[in-house]
């Protein structure tokens, strides 16, 4: 029997190797996915460690820690700390947000992670953190140097004039030197840039302190030893912590800037196996059903029915092992290139070599062994039951009917809908929990992927009338093949109807969501302008003054945010200008009034009453500074998305911060002059690079901005499941070809010529495409809608939108995507020979 597979195996090339296929690709994109994740997330955290490599000891203060008499690590903790036996090097730092600004007057680098630090010169006068490549080192304010790669994406060279975005305002400089670093921000594709110690403390810091001390120490010291001497020196309030736990708290942070990539990466290596596992089981149901006579011979001559299953059982083991290797080296070729596309780019991800842990090679094996294996378990006992005679007839039985597979689809989908529409009317305002509505339409799709062989001869035999009328007997030889098999048609429709129930369910989401927000935005902000920084720095107090002494404005406020204890726990609140800020931002009172900004707290509808706060009720506070107190509840206002759900005065909050500096200030014009008072911004701030002007057509679409940007990414990553769904398309109906090829032949024979065979396979491919794209299209907008109805954003209503343009895009696409598959087997159905294809067993 091991020899009978081994030379059925060689004489089922062609059937094999679509199969093969089918396998390749599904085992493709999850072991490309892996190795994309685990390549990005060990460059980061690799990235990350190399920043605090020889340090024994840490002093830092306690980033919590935001009282006025916090302790000060100064340059006098540093000469004791540097006196200490065992200690070799001691470096005090001080970093802070530092963008470059290039010769076009545009930003750097990553913004977000861009960073500017102090030069801290050894005994040596050295720096071991930063090597000097050209020119030399920042020793006065008005000089700096940058790391090699920034200063060439900024087109800069030692003696250039430049500008640099830094604490919160914009600074002119010259470039005296540039350095190699190893620092992680770097690898990130941030820029660093360096001052001397004494600017760096001005900018980031107050005076004459650090905000991180570390300490080196000579080989023979533990680091325990290292660590209890420094304690001895610390002052109380600062917390010294173990160059380990600075290396593990770097590599986490590191780690979790990858962990939304690598969940979103994980979730599309879900889907594109869910889809591939249809592709594979579908191949081996034709592949083994098609050998009913040829596994009754065997049984006839004397194989028992456990020797014919394990025969089987080994092909499917042996293509399986072979398409999931194949698959494995084509998955890491895949994100080997995608890692090298994206080098210079904006979404370059950290440098490092490409990781293949042995997770992703046993996952391969397991996707393309395990389901290969699977996929021919269950046809194969089917057809080993039935008797070897009656499988030697001319028209073998059919070993299973569907009426179970029926009533169990019917049962999934009544559960899954009925489940996800009483979740959403069961709730308090018609919001359901978000989790159990995708439980519910999981299931009812389950349910309705058990029912396509059944819809299948319904719709099918609808949409294949008017081919009958344009294509005459072409199209109704077309429609009768795609119903003939309706469990062929239905595997084969179910993979592009996974791909476009995700597209169009995400779709209806992500509009439903961009229109609330906009709709929400539009009433709910009054301001003509906003003046924002566009750098984690927030903006200088004289940019935040000067704003409001220009001309043109009838109201300008500060929005800034923190965080405070607010009864029980943490939350968010918000603090605008008592007097403006009611005439910049629309807040709709259901309870108190605007006039109670001045002194007491305002907060949000929903928030208000989830709490249970009413007007003229006394919350405890506790403020940034640690300084307890009580509010008065003053007002409650509906629904805003630029609020916070809870909001002061800027004289209630700014006493009880630091530096009481605002991110983002809304500027509302005279009557009649907005224009003049965009042309006067312009002006103010238009060339200043840490500052952007925006409409409030422009707040808007941001707010809508990160939405489409999302939805963009993932019809990327769909995109792979659609083509593995093509694949499947162009595996069936190649195998269709091959098993039809006598009656392709007897057609030619009888007056079909070369040119409407070649019609007769895309009509049936654009008949199954067009059936699995409107089933996802009508199973994703009721996904969608019910998905929308069970968000809950808090303070935005939120109403279903259905993008019917792009829907219908997507149908036209699905058929355009079954034509082009079909191209391959209609060609060779079209090229077969006549006489040999009659002459086919």
């Amino acid at each position: 029997m091991l020899r009978n597979a081994l030379r059925t195996l060689a004489a089922q090339r062609a059937r094999l190797a679509l199969t093969v296929l089918a396998i390749v690709f599904g085992v493709a994109f999850v072991s490309g996915v892996l190795t994309l994740k685990d390549s990005i997330t060990e460059a980061s955290a690799s990235a990350a460690a190399d920043d605090f490599a020889g340090v024994a000891v840490g002093v830092r203060i306690d980033p919590d820690q935001d009282t006025p008499d916090r302790p000060a690590l100064d340059a006098h903790l540093v000469d004791r700390l540097r006196a200490l036996p065992g200690v070799e090097s001691v470096r005090g730092s001080v970093s802070g947000p530092a963008v470059v600004v290039d010769r076009k007057g545009h930003l750097v680098g990553r913004v977000e992670e861009a960073v500017g630090t102090n030069h801290a010169p050894g005994p040596d006068g050295s720096d071991p953190l930063y090597r000097v490549t050209s020119g030399r080192a920042p020793t006065a304010p008005g000089e700096i140097a940058l790391d090699d790669a920034g200063a060439r994406s900024a087109g800069h060279r030692v003696g250039d004039r430049l500008r640099v975005v830094a604490g919160g305002g914009t600074l002119d400089a010259t470039l005296v030197g540039t350095v190699h670093a190893d620092d992680a921000r770097i690898r990130l594709g941030a820029t660093l840039t360096l001052f001397d110690t004494r600017t760096a403390q001005g900018l980031f810091a107050a005076p004459g302190t650090y905000d991180l001390i570390t300490v080196s120490t000579h080989p023979g010291t533990t680091d325990a030893a290292a660590t209890d001497a420094v304690r001895a020196l610390t002052p109380a309030g600062a917390e010294v912590v173990t160059g380990a736990t600075l290396t593990a708290e770097r590599r986490e942070l590191a780690a979790a800037g990858t962990v939304g990539l690598a969940t979103g990466l994980l979730v599309f290596a879900g889907i594109a196996l869910f889809v591939g596992t249809f592709i594979i089981t579908n191949t081996f149901t034709m592949l083994i059903g098609r050998r009913t006579r040829e596994l009754a011979l065997l049984r006839a001559v004397g194989a028992t029915r456990r020797q014919v299953t394990r025969s089987v059982r080994f092909e499917a083991l042996a293509t399986g092992l072979v398409g999931a290797l194949l698959g494995l080296l084509l998955g890491i070729a895949l994100a080997a290139g995608l890692l090298a596309l994206l080098r210079g780019t904006d979404a370059e991800p950290p440098r490092g070599p490409l990781v293949v842990r042995p997770a992703t090679i046993s996952w391969s094996l397991v996707v393309g062994v395990g389901v290969t294996v699977a996929a021919a378990w269950l046809p194969t006992r089917k057809v080993a039951r039935i008797p070897p005679m009656a499988a030697l007839r001319a028209s073998p039985p059919n070993p299973t009917g569907l009426l179970r597979r029926n009533l169990l689809g019917l049962l999934l989908l009544v559960l899954g809908a009925t489940g996800a529409y009483a979740t959403t009317r069961i709730a308090p305002g018609g919001d359901g929990e978000p989790m159990l509505i995708v439980v519910c339409g999981v299931t009812a799709v389950t349910g309705v992927l058990m029912l396509i062989p059944l819809l299948s001869v319904a719709v099918i035999g609808l949409l294949a009338r008017p081919l009958t009328r344009v294509f005459g007997v072409t199209g109704r030889l077309a429609g009768r093949n795609a119903l003939r098999d309706p469990r062929r048609t239905a595997a084969t429709a179910s993979a592009l109807m996974i791909g476009l129930f995700l597209v169009t369910g995400l779709t209806v989401i992500g509009a439903s969501l961009r229109d609330s927000l906009d709709h929400a935005a539009a009433r709910g902000l009054t301001a003509d302008y906003a003046v924002s920084t566009t750098l984690r720095d927030p903006m200088a107090p004289e940019t935040v003054e000067r704003i409001g002494r220009l001309p043109h404005v009838a109201a300008a406020s500060v929005y800034r945010t923190s965080a405070v204890r607010i009864a029980d726990g943490e939350r968010e609140i918000a603090a605008l200008d008592p007097v403006a800020g009611p005439q910049v931002m629309r807040l709709d009172f259901v309870a108190g009034g605007p006039e109670a900004l001045g002194t007491d707290l305002l907060v949000e509808r929903v928030e208000a009453d989830s709490r249970g706060l009413k007007v003229g009720m006394t919350v405890p506070v506790t403020f940034p500074d640690g300084v307890p107190g009580t509010l008065r509840v003053g007002g409650v206002y509906r629904a805003n998305p630029i609020v916070a759900p809870y909001l002061v005065s800027t004289r209630t909050l700014d006493p009880h911060l630091e530096r009481p500096l605002g991110r983002q200030v809304f500027v509302r014009a005279v009557s009649g002059e907005a224009k003049a008072l965009h042309t006067t911004l312009d002006e103010a701030f238009g060339a200043d690079p840490a500052l952007r002007v925006q409409s409030k057509d422009d707040l808007r679409k941001g707010l809508a901005a990160g939405i489409d940007l999302l939805l963009n990414i993932v019809y990327g990553l769909l995109g792979m499941a659609v083509l593995i769904a093509v694949i499947g398309i162009v595996n069936t109906l190649a195998m269709s070809v091959l098993e039809r090829t006598r009656e392709i032949g007897l057609l030619r024979a009888i007056g079909l010529d070369a040119r409407r065979v070649r019609d007769l396979i895309r009509l049936e491919a654009a008949l199954i495409s067009l059936f699995g794209a409107l089933l996802g299209v009508v199973l994703g907008v009721a996904v969608g809608v019910l998905a929308v109805r069970g968000i809950d954003l808090g303070n935005v209503p939120l109403g279903a939108t259905i993008p019917w343009p792009r829907i219908v895009l997507f149908v036209l696409g699905a058929i355009g995507v079954g034509v082009l598959a079909a191209a391959w087997p209609a060609r060779r159905a079209a090229r077969m020979s006549v006489l040999g294809a009659l002459g086919t067993e």
